[in-house]
């Protein structure tokens, strides 16, 4: 009976280890921008239903060059969920970076979320922000679970902010427009 009990408690022990990477994940995918104030200076909005990125330059509304310095994403949660796909966008003209808070959802707890693309129109001043949800590699054993992974991104620009900001994301094998932001 105790080799049972021991056996027991050690299969267990590593199968909660093996999963710990999995579930709980923070992780700066495309580098630091810097300091960002978590309080937008101008407007924020709602979703309803996503690495750096070379510079790129557009004229902003004052008549000045803008361009898009860089773009990183942070994952700030992971957890076992619903299948979510959320963003809302806000524009920090003081600091000149937009900011973009969402959810989106992976097939099972081994999922993250990366920035997939960060493309700026010149000619629109359209910043479009594509987040995917990849299974992370090196993963072997996941929970099998829906799982809501909630990032952070930051773009940091020169010049001024864009006109219009896009989210997409790319998960479980759809891709989804979750909203359109424009500066107030």
């Amino acid at each position: 009976m105790d080799r049972r009990e021991l056996l027991t408690a050690v299969g267990a022990a590593v199968g909660t280890a093996s999963l710990g990477g999995c579930l709980s994940e923070y992780r700066d995918v495309a580098g630091d921008v810097g300091e960002t104030t978590d309080e937008p200076t101008d407007t924020t909005t709602e979703g309803d239903s996503g690495g750096t990125t070379e510079p790129s330059e557009t004229t902003d509304s004052s008549g000045g060059e803008s361009s898009l310095a860089d773009a990183s994403l942070e994952i700030v949660d992971s957890d076992c969920g619903q299948p979510t796909n959320e963003a809302s966008v806000s524009f920090r003209e003081a600091d000149a970076e937009v900011g973009v808070t969402g959810t989106i959802a992976g097939s099972n707890a081994c999922y993250i979320a990366e920035l997939a693309g960060a493309s700026y129109d010149e000619a629109s001043g359209a910043l479009t922000l594509t987040v995917a949800s990849t299974k992370e590699g090196g993963s072997e054993v996941c929970a099998e679970c829906i799982t809501e992974i909630d990032y952070e991104i930051t773009a940091a620009f020169e010049g001024g902010l864009p006109a219009t900001v896009e989210v997409v994301h790319e998960a479980m094998g759809e891709t989804t427009t979750v909203t359109t932001a424009e500066p107030a």
